[in-house]
Formats: structure tokens, C-alpha cells, sequence
């Protein structure tokens, strides 16, 4: 049989012989002697296709696993950054303190001008029953009014209260006056910029202050 399929094999490279039966080669290669030839063939392409989904199945789990850390080491960084820079802005915020009350950024215009220390007294006790928090403002007020007629602070109110109560000495206010404007200023920023509301008892009080200062 092999005999007859390598004649016709060489029937059909010669052009001097008779074309070859192709059926008749077919029905010979479809025998079952010559099944192992043809599954040789089918076995090697079988192996190399599964050697090729092999090597890719190793790279994209190696590259899905280098994704997965490069991401993980972003995430924690971006996660520590963020952590540092509330800390830094918590950190400034407490050092700045709260802002003076006619200074920008407060409650308070920016543009606001100082009248009488008595006018701000009256006006505060007027409303204390309706606003007990701006009528301790209205202490407030006046406190500054008094300081600034007496020159020792400055018209422009650029500071802080806490940073207007050191620079007191500086301007030649007595030890006691200042300990004192120290005190109302420390006590009116805990009570206006606290959440809690201002009690009418509390700005009264602070209102009798600030006058007995005048």
C-alpha cells in the first residue's frame, strides 16, 4: 500500500505520466494503517497552542500582579500625603487663632469704623435680650474704641485680640491694664466663637467690664 501511494506520489511530479487518481489517494490515506501520520501532525499543533496559552496566562498573572502592587503603593501615599496635610493645616490654623473682630476674615466687615465706646455700650445693652451675641460684639467694640483713643492700639486692627494684648506693654499700657484687656479678650473669644450659645447674664457682664476699663 505504501508502495501504491509513493507511486502515485511520483506520477504526479513526473509531467510524462497520466494524471493521478486524487480520489483514489484519498480513500489510501483515510486507511487506518496511516492513521498515526495524521494524528502526529494534530498532536504537535495541539502542543505548541498549549504551550502558547501556557506562556500567556504567566505573563498577564505577573503583569496583573505588578498592577496590582504599583496601584496598592500609590493608594497608601496618596493616603499618607493627605494625612499630612490635614495635620499642617489643623496645625496652622490653631497657631493663627481667631481673627480680631474688625479685621477680614471675622464676623465683622472689613471697612468698620470704630464710634464712641459708650455708643457701642448702649447699643450692646440693647440687645441683649434679642442677640446676647451681638451685644457682647458691642463690648467688644467699645474695648477697642477705648484702646484706640488711648493710642495704644492701632486704627487699622490688622491683629489678632491675642496678639493686640502682647503688644500692649510695647505701647505703654500698665502691667494691670494689660493683664486686664488680656483677660476680657481671652474671655470674649471663647464665648462668641464658641458653638454654644452666648448666654444675655454672660455679655452683660462683659459689657460692665469693658466700661469700668473706660
Amino acid at each position: 500500500m505504501i508502495g501504491a501511494l509513493l507511486a502515485g506520489f511520483l506520477a504526479a511530479a513526473d509531467p510524462a505520466t497520466a494524471s493521478v487518481d486524487r480520489a483514489h489517494l484519498e480513500e489510501i490515506y483515510q486507511r487506518p494503517e496511516f492513521a498515526r501520520a495524521r494524528l502526529r501532525n494534530q498532536g504537535t499543533l495541539e502542543q505548541l497552542w498549549k504551550q502558547l496559552v501556557a506562556w500567556f496566562d504567566s505573563f498577564f498573572e505577573s503583569r496583573g500582579a505588578e498592577t496590582y502592587s504599583a496601584i496598592t503603593r500609590f493608594l497608601v501615599l496618596l493616603a499618607a500625603f493627605a494625612v499630612a496635610g490635614w495635620a499642617v493645616l489643623r496645625l496652622w490654623s490653631r497657631r493663627k487663632g481667631p481673627p480680631l473682630a474688625g479685621q477680614p476674615g471675622a464676623s465683622e466687615p472689613a471697612a468698620l469704623q470704630l464710634e464712641d465706646p459708650l455708643t457701642h455700650l448702649t447699643r450692646g445693652r440693647g440687645a441683649l435680650g434679642a442677640d446676647p451675641r451681638a451685644a457682647l460684639r458691642e463690648g467688644l467694640l467699645a474695648l477697642l474704641s477705648t484702646l484706640e483713643r488711648r493710642r495704644l492700639a492701632r486704627p487699622d486692627r490688622v491683629k489678632t485680640n491675642r496678639e493686640l494684648a502682647r503688644e500692649l506693654p510695647a505701647r505703654g499700657a500698665p502691667p494691670e491694664l494689660t493683664q486686664e484687656v488680656a483677660r476680657l479678650l481671652g474671655g470674649y473669644d471663647r464665648a462668641f466663637y464658641s458653638l454654644q450659645p452666648v448666654a444675655p447674664a454672660e455679655a452683660a457682664r462683659f459689657l460692665d467690664e469693658v466700661e469700668r476699663l473706660g
